[in-house]
């Protein structure tokens, strides 16, 4: 058995001040969502210099919430990138609408603007840039070809909180913007997301949609409900969690940034394996370091061997049941499939376990 294991990532939540937060919330012989909520949503709201913030149970749900506040239909069309996490193409489909799958740039992920603006026909009516790894797309372009074209811009940035483009978080450029808070985040709320806007309208619709088609304080009882909705509240005692955890970000944002600059300097770099850009300069905030191996399943299973675990990156979606088509003009994906996993990138990793798989990774590509 290989003792002292090194993780992927993994959820830390500093006892003290969460169990202190947590006790309060008890005091209230109310967990449900209530004023910590709202205090955390306030705080976010002021982190990340956006008007309006809605707390829900996920980041899917947030993205399926922003889809239906947009006013996504049955037979509509959304643009999203073929290479993600599910959870936006899901959204999508629960929301009743088409999941149109677009090719990605094969030197960071992200979904490739100039093959997007070829997809775009009357049935369109959003585009869902994916934010990787809190590797950003290039949205300024992406928003540029939405207004040009009239069409709304949902990100999802659950990968990408705290991470930005030049100025700005990424999240906060499009219509909506939805996070995750799931255990494998830089903070956690066991789950749980939020979504973000500007537009008072929009965060109007989102309040109604997550509470049953009403806009709270309600009573239960005699409130008005003034349109179908659904109970996608979040709960004050998962706010304690987030609260206490914000307080930490800014030495958790410097250790996943030295993280990544270790194994940028330290990994040997070929053609057979290479480590996938961050700009750190303009603001992106790497949650995960993700690389590109030509032997990816052998590096994987060697390193596990090791005591060192890493993560398969996520199937190319036109390769998943649900979304099933052939690699016709998904070239990059292709190129990719099967080559790409996350390297262990836990805020508890110590300068010994860096050194310590660097210098396994280096021997296995050697």
């Amino acid at each position: 058995m290989i003792k002292n294991k090194i993780l992927l990532a993994e959820p830390v939540i500093e006892s003290k001040g969460t169990i202190t937060l947590i006790k309060k919330v008890l005091k209230t012989n109310f967990p449900n969502e209530g004023k910590f909520a709202r205090l955390f949503e306030k705080k976010l709201s002021k982190l990340l210099k956006v008007k309006y913030v809605v707390t829900t149970t996920s980041g899917t749900i947030s993205i399926f919430l922003a889809l239906k506040a947009i006013g996504i239909k049955k037979d509509d069309e959304v643009i999203i990138p073929n290479i993600s996490f599910p959870a936006a193409a899901n959204a999508v489909k629960l929301a009743g609408a088409k999941p149109v799958l677009v090719d990605v740039d094969k030197n960071n992920l992200l979904i490739d603007e100039k093959i997007l603006k070829k997809k775009i026909n009357k049935k369109t009516k959003a585009i869902m840039p994916v934010h990787i790894s809190g590797r950003g797309s290039n949205i300024k372009e992406i928003i540029k070809i939405a207004k040009n074209k009239k069409l709304q811009v949902i990100e999802d940035a659950a990968e990408a909180f705290m991470s930005k483009n030049g100025n700005r978080y990424l999240g906060t450029f499009g219509d909506v913007g939805c996070f995750s808070f799931a255990p494998n985040k830089i903070i956690t709320t066991g789950q749980g997301g939020i979504a973000v806007t500007n537009k008072k309208t929009i965060y109007k619709k989102l309040l109604r949609l997550k509470d049953q088609g009403r806009i709270g304080p309600t009573s239960g009882g005699e409130d008005d409900y003034i349109s179908v909705g659904y109970n996608f509240k979040y709960t004050d005692l998962q706010a304690a969690l987030g609260l206490d955890q914000l307080k930490k970000l800014k030495d958790r944002i410097n250790i996943l940034k030295n993280h990544y600059k270790f194994y940028k300097k330290n990994l040997i770099k070929n053609k057979k394996f290479k480590l996938i850009g961050f700009d750190l300069k303009n603001g992106e905030l790497p949650l995960w370091t993700d690389v590109y191996c030509t032997k990816r399943n052998q590096l994987f299973n060697f390193l596990k061997k090791k005591g060192i675990n890493c993560r398969y990156f996520c199937y190319p979606l036109n390769t998943c049941k649900p979304y099933r088509q052939s690699f016709v003009g998904l070239n990059n994906s292709k190129l990719l499939y099967g080559k790409l996993m996350w390297l262990p990138s836990s805020i508890r990793l110590k300068k010994k376990d860096l050194i310590n798989i660097c210098a396994e990774i280096n021997k296995f590509i050697k």
